[in-house]
């Protein structure tokens, strides 16, 4: 219907410029190139149709893609405040680390100087034993 009204305004303003003096000769147009004329109309709204349709799939995608891209935004700023906690965390964890590390070291050392002076304490009370071993023995056969 758009088509035949679309073809009608044409013949129409083709009419007029014939009829407007500047030029003598007319054009008849046949059946023939009528209904190709048509054709072509068809062919054109069938198209733009199409088209249409296609812009709205389009914009469909887009939408839908940028919701997922809002949403992946989301989920890296998520990520990326874990990652700075993860971060600060292991800070923490390794001065811990390094401090219980420290306290053992000192804490060894201790150890190895309370086992120092313990063994010189039991030297020396061995040799005490000794000199009393001696000194009672000394005393039993005098």
């Amino acid at each position: 219907m758009l088509k035949r009204l679309l073809l009608s305004v044409l013949l129409a303003c083709l009419l007029v410029l014939v009829s407007a003096g500047t030029c003598s000769a007319q054009y008849i147009m046949t059946d023939q190139e009528l209904t190709r004329l048509e054709q072509i109309f068809q062919q054109l709204d069938e198209n733009n149709r199409q088209l249409l349709t296609e812009l709205d799939e389009s914009k469909t995608d887009l939408q839908t893609a940028r919701l997922k891209l809002a949403g992946y935004q989301r989920d890296l700023a998520a990520l990326q405040n874990q990652l700075l906690v993860l971060k600060a965390e292991s800070t923490a964890a390794r001065e811990s680390l390094l401090s219980a590390q420290d306290l053992l070291q000192k804490a060894n050392e201790s150890l190895q100087t309370y086992e120092h002076e313990v063994r010189s304490e039991i030297r020396g009370l061995k040799l005490q034993r000794g000199v009393l071993v001696l000194g009672l023995g000394y005393l039993a056969f005098r």
